[in-house]
């Protein structure tokens, strides 16, 4: 279990983002992060954004440099202490619904023994998908009070969990030894799971 969150929270807000479809399903990115005071966490990505001159840009078109900073200050700054980052890798798999259902599920897991109810926010998730996510999660007994979309234009939560799962992605295509140190900082600190290990494709029925 991660120390992260570690007052008991009214309840704990999943931000998630995705990455890997050009691939083609040979690897599968579901990334985000679990906090238990969104308004607070919010603030400090807004403030850190405007600092690091990362900006409102997705990682793969922000500055380079700029973007290592902002990621950088999110894993060994004190204030982003009492968050939880997650990156889960899915290969050889072109479900992403189930890889996304089955992200979540590990993701909410991680936060064992928590009993806070989880409110679960995805990157251009469709109203229509709103119900179909939410009773699959049950379905595997995960404690998901609600399921929503949004869009990383308005939400610096999204935008972080674009960013993770970016870094994620430049990782596995390049290696970049300053991201491997950076990932493995957030694991030390204990603010990060899942990671770059591989997670088996879902089953086909296993998260319908």
């Amino acid at each position: 279990m991660s120390e992260s969150i570690t007052a008991k929270p009214e309840r704990i807000d999943l931000y998630i983002d995705e990455s890997g479809q050009h691939t083609g399903g040979q690897s599968f990115i579901v990334a985000g992060i679990a906090v238990g005071d969104s308004d607070k966490f919010r603030q400090f990505c807004t403030s850190l954004e405007r600092t690091s001159r990362k900006g409102l840009a997705k990682w793969g078109k922000a500055n380079k440099d700029n973007r290592l900073i902002y990621l950088r200050t999110i894993v060994s700054n004190d204030r982003f202490r009492d968050i939880l980052l997650f990156s889960y890798v899915f290969q050889e798999t072109k479900d992403y619904v189930g890889a996304t259902i089955r992200a979540i599920d590990l993701a909410v897991a991680s936060l064992h023994p928590s009993t806070s109810p989880v409110h679960v926010y995805i990157d251009g998730l469709v109203k229509t998908q709103y119900k179909v996510y939410k009773n699959r999660l049950r379905k595997l007994g995960c404690r998901v009070e609600k399921v929503r979309g949004r869009k990383d234009e308005s939400e610096p939560l999204i935008r972080l969990a674009d960013a993770v799962a970016g870094a994620t992605r430049d990782l596995l295509e390049y290696g970049d030894n300053e991201l491997k140190e950076l990932f493995s900082l957030a694991v030390k600190r204990d603010i990060l799971v899942g990671w770059i290990n591989p997670v088996s494709g879902p089953h086909p029925t296993e998260y319908m």
